[in-house]
């Protein structure tokens, strides 16, 4: 019997594994968010007059500071453009003035745009000015284009300012991007980084507490130490996750540079400056950082203020740094929805951030404090042989798990008013790739509340003994892995075309 369960995990490890491999090697190009729906002059067009501007229309509004429009003429030259700025009559179509004389012959428009979820796409086409046409050689008058916060005023510049991006490094078609592999893998190591660090401030602030706060928890005379070695193994899980979350916010900043401006100059301050101060995506890194360094901060100092003491005055201090570390988590979990599908969402913007928060914030106090309980405690309360120590697991297993069943509450919820902004239709669940990798992640999601529930239903009731928190162990080992595979798939997901995308084409 046990034989044969083994195998139907490995079977199981095996079918989510070749899923997920399908999903990260499937073919980028379908995996672009805002598209262009329109051109004018449209692709493959014969022209018998000269245009005096381009116009882009797409699926979502584009960020101007991580687009541009470019145009090749018949002798691969590049012609001097105006400022690029929105259409008069809509923020999601983008214009820009052809500001030479133009000859008969093929012309190329390369463009690169970006919504407020900071995610590039970058395509060409390819129009006919016929020989004879109207306007050939004639140098056109300059042509008014709306800019960012200027009150609807036109522009009529066309200078070469904004073209600030170098057309040889600049990567073209499936190059390296927000859906790339890389960029994948660096988005789940900052997943699970946030899952841990916001899961140590809620082990603290609820598991902890309450155990603290029930008169009937463990009794034991040694019961404080087992407390404060749990609060301080806590905050190093902490520590650890949000330096961690340090070294991720550096790699994603030059990720991001690399995917938007190509991979030569990823830290130059000329272009990461903008990005950072004038885009969603740079508010949501900048929140971050400031999450960062102040979870980082209480996590430090809440692990290096002597524990083993009841002084009022040094107990007061650990929990400060416990709040402060506490605020610097939340700061995390909003961070995410300001570079997330919520940020570009076509209704309901605020309201679709404001629940991206709360599902972070769900998922990790639910996910994140299992971890914490598994690294922090049940690792170590193994070797504990001690009627105690039994008893120590058996109150924190017991006070988890109100935690656990409120927090999976809230990130069922918040996901599934995600699904139906993001994905529409009960069809596009099956027929689209956001609604597959949708399905995928449930699917590994179920897999974990299924083990949860087996701990709930067979393994809690007979805690206590060293045998029983062995049982746990390993458990739980099984439901964290799985939980692992759902923050890959999440990483997917979030860079995946959502079923709106698609049905604005």
């Amino acid at each position: 019997m046990l034989h044969s369960a083994r195998s139907v995990s490995v079977s199981i490890r095996a079918v989510l594994l070749a899923v997920l491999a399908a999903t990260l090697l499937a073919p980028q190009q379908a995996s672009a968010h805002g598209r262009l729906k329109s051109s004018a002059p449209a692709a493959g067009a014969h022209l018998g007059e000269v245009p005096r501007e381009l116009r882009l229309d797409f699926t979502e509004s584009p960020d101007l500071t991580f687009s541009f429009v470019r145009l090749a003429g018949p002798d691969g030259r590049e012609v001097p453009l105006g400022a690029l700025g929105y259409a008069t009559d809509s923020r999601r179509s983008l214009v820009v003035s052809i500001a030479s004389a133009l000859a008969s012959g093929i012309y190329t428009i390369v463009w690169q745009m970006a919504g407020d979820d900071g995610h590039p796409v970058r395509g060409r086409l390819e129009f006919v000015i016929a020989p004879g046409a109207m306007g050939v050689g004639i140098a056109p008058a300059a042509v008014a284009a709306v800019r960012p916060n200027d009150g609807g005023a036109a522009t009529s510049d066309t200078s070469m300012a904004n073209m600030h991006h170098d057309p040889v490094s600049m990567p073209q078609g499936n190059a390296f991007g927000a859906e790339s592999v890389v960029y994948v893998l660096i988005r789940w190591v900052q997943f699970v980084a946030l899952l841990l660090a916001i899961g140590a401030v809620a082990f603290h602030t609820f598991v902890l507490a309450f155990i603290r706060r029930d008169p009937s928890s463990a009794g034991q005379q040694d019961e404080p130490a087992h407390l404060a070695a749990a609060e301080s193994r806590a905050a190093t899980v902490g520590h650890i996750a949000a330096l961690a979350l340090g070294v991720m916010l550096i790699v994603r900043l030059a990720a991001q540079s690399v995917a938007m401006h190509g991979g030569e100059r990823p830290f130059d301050l000329a272009v990461m400056g903008p990005m950072i101060s004038r885009t969603m995506w740079g508010w949501g890194w900048l929140l971050q950082l400031a999450g960062v360094i102040l979870a980082g901060i209480g996590f430090h100092r809440a692990r290096t203020v002597r524990t083993a003491t009841h002084d009022a005055t040094v107990v007061a201090s650990r929990h400060l740094w416990w709040r402060i570390a506490g605020v610097g988590a939340v700061l995390l979990a909003f961070s995410p929805g300001l570079s997330s599908h919520a940020s570009a969402a076509p209704q309901l913007r605020a309201l679709a951030m404001i629940a991206d928060g709360l599902h972070v914030l769900g998922a990790s106090s639910w996910l994140g404090t299992l971890s914490v309980v598994l690294i922090a405690v049940l690792s170590v309360s193994v070797a504990d042989r001690t009627p105690s120590g039994g008893a120590f697991v058996r109150d924190l297993i017991n006070a988890f798990s109100p935690v656990a069943l409120v927090s999976a509450g809230v990130a069922a919820t918040t996901g599934v008013f995600a699904a139906w902004l993001h994905v529409g239709t009960v069809p596009n669940l099956w027929g689209t790739r956001y609604g597959i990798t949708l399905l995928i992640k449930l699917g590994v999601l179920g897999i974990v509340a299924l083990t949860g529930f087996y701990n709930w239903r067979f393994v809690q009731p007979r805690l206590g003994t060293t045998e029983a928190t062995s049982k746990l162990r390993r458990s739980a080992r099984v439901e964290l892995a799985v939980a692992v595979v759902v923050l890959l798939v999440t990483a997917v997901l979030v860079a995946s075309p959502t079923s709106m995308d698609m049905a604005a084409m």
